[in-house]
This record gives structure tokens, C-alpha cells and sequence, in this order.
């Protein structure tokens, strides 16, 4: 009955660990790994389908699908991104000096991870609730302190990170 403590932990982690690859100073690995790519209906975190890797100038993603490239330039184009197929097996993303413009864009995008790590909590939060009223025993009152808890440091985490990317 008690692994909802458990589940919100690792919403709060898996944010965490997202944020640690997002650096500010220039476009990272990180970051690009977090985007999600529409593939066959479902959306696929960039980090599940392909491997990242520096080169220089640039940032180069290889699919382990090729038929993926097209999929996954879109989705690096639509987030702003200077994304274009090197060949038909990779992409290539330019990286210039992060401008404002791209530092609000990561700001957007780092307030999104928030939002969407804080809807994971609240979904915990809800599955507890409806599992203490089936079994008639439990606190709804530590159910909600440990989501607010959740909450607090999700927030925390994502002002610490958009103190640093300077937004």
C-alpha cells in the first residue's frame, strides 16, 4: 500500500537527473536528450531512440532506426533547434553561443519538465487516495504531505536551474 512514496521519489529524481544534463552556458548533450520525438503515435524521449554525441561544433544524433531521421529533425526544428540530416543515418545540431532567445527557450523547456514531473506526483497522490478509500484504512493526510513535499522540491529544482540558465 505504501509504494506511492516510493513513485514520487522517483518523479522527483527523474527530474533531477533531466535537469542535470540541461547546462546553461552552451547547448549539452543533456538537453537535447530530454526533447521527445513523435514516432508511430507514441513519444519517445530522444535518449530511448538514439545516441547523442558531441563533435566539435555541433551535436550528433545517431538513431538506432534510420527511418527515425526524419522524425527526429522535425522535432529538434519545431523546439528551434539548428537540426538537419548529415546523412541518411544521423543528425547534426549546430551549436552557436546560447542567444536569449535560446535561453528562454530552455527556460520553457525546463518549466515544462517541471510541470510534467509535478503531474506524475499528483497522479501518485491520486492513485493513493483511491486505493485508501477501497481498503478503508490508510491517512490521506500523509498522502498529501508527502505530495506537497514532492511539489516543493520540484520547485526548487527547477528555480535552481532557471537561476543558472539566467532567466
Amino acid at each position: 500500500m505504501s509504494d506511492w512514496k516510493p513513485r514520487m521519489r522517483k518523479s522527483v529524481r527523474h527530474l533531477a537527473d533531466q535537469l542535470a544534463g540541461i547546462r546553461p552556458g552552451k547547448l549539452s548533450i543533456g538537453f537535447i536528450e530530454t526533447f521527445r520525438v513523435a514516432v508511430h503515435g507514441d513519444s519517445v524521449a530522444l535518449a530511448r531512440m538514439a545516441s547523442v554525441a558531441s563533435q566539435g561544433d555541433r551535436i550528433v544524433v545517431t538513431p538506432f532506426d534510420p527511418t527515425n531521421v526524419p522524425a527526429i529533425v522535425k522535432a529538434l526544428t519545431e523546439a528551434r533547434l539548428n537540426a538537419y540530416a548529415l546523412n541518411p543515418r544521423a543528425v547534426a545540431v549546430g551549436v552557436p553561443p546560447v542567444s536569449g532567445e535560446q535561453r528562454a527557450e530552455i527556460a520553457r523547456h525546463v518549466k515544462k519538465l517541471g510541470e510534467e514531473a509535478k503531474v506524475a506526483v499528483r497522479s501518485v497522490r491520486q492513485d493513493a487516495r483511491k486505493e485508501i478509500a477501497a481498503r478503508g484504512r490508510g491517512s490521506e493526510r500523509a498522502v498529501q504531505e508527502a505530495t506537497d513535499a514532492a511539489v516543493e522540491e520540484i520547485e526548487r529544482l527547477v528555480k535552481a536551474k532557471l537561476a543558472e540558465i539566467g532567466a
